[in-house]
């Protein structure tokens, strides 16, 4: 009957399970080494939002420039206080030197960013558009939350597994061998990609508020892989 000994040791972000024994070529010249890869797969649903809103304008002074930005990104964080489910936090702040066309400085540029993570989509929607009316929208993306990830892992890992000794029996059983024995195993996750929605305004910031009406955002889907390789011994 094939035995199967494994020795778990876990470690983030990759799961590493440390060998039961040196890597090295087995003494007895009857063993083999085999390497191995499987994986599993899931198609889950995207769960929560990442938006990047940015006011950029120019100003004859720094100073100037410096109100101007502060208190659009201020009156953004405060408003955003009402979304309870919506996570503000603040992005990029630069300026920079405006130049005339004989090289001399004639006003000065900026920009400030303000970044929002929800899983509230409808929370997420309403206070984009409220902040769209005074900002400028760089982009929206689509992803798999940590806790959906984690539960989707735990899943998948055994599947992997499942999937990886059955090409070891396989081998196993082509070569001629009766033992089975898992000498290491790592396990690890391939992210994909974020699902963007990219809407991207003008250089400098709008000259007044406006009305924005909420955009009833198509989330998606992404597809989760988890690989697991190993070194087993055969004999």
């Amino acid at each position: 009957m094939t035995r199967l000994t494994t020795l778990l040791s876990l470690a983030a972000p990759l799961f590493l399970l440390a060998p039961l024994a040196p890597a090295a070529e087995p003494a007895d010249p009857a063993a083999t080494m085999l390497n191995l890869s499987a994986s599993a797969q899931r198609e889950i649903a995207n769960d929560q939002m990442i938006a990047t809103l940015y006011v950029q304008d120019r100003q004859p002074q720094p100073a100037q420039l410096a109100n101007r930005l502060n208190q659009l990104i201020n009156r953004a964080q405060s408003d955003a206080r009402a979304y309870k489910n919506v996570e503000v936090s603040s992005g990029s702040y630069n300026s920079w030197p405006a130049y005339n066309k004989s090289g001399k400085i004639d006003g000065w540029q900026g920009r400030a960013e303000l970044k929002l993570k929800t899983r509230d989509m409808a929370q997420g929607s309403e206070l984009i558009a409220k902040l769209q009316g005074y900002l400028l929208l760089e982009g929206v993306q689509f992803v798999v939350s940590d806790d959906a990830r984690r539960i989707a892992e735990k899943a998948m890992i055994p599947e992997a597994i499942a999937a990886l000794m059955e090409q070891a029996q396989i081998a196993s059983k082509a070569l001629g061998k009766s033992t089975l024995n898992m000498r290491q195993l790592t396990i690890g996750n391939q992210a994909p990609p974020p699902v963007p929605l990219l809407m991207r305004g003008k250089t400098l910031a709008m000259a007044a508020d406006a009305e924005v009406a909420p955009a009833e955002w198509q989330p998606g889907r992404s597809q989760l892989q988890l690989q697991v390789n190993g070194q087993l011994e055969l004999r």
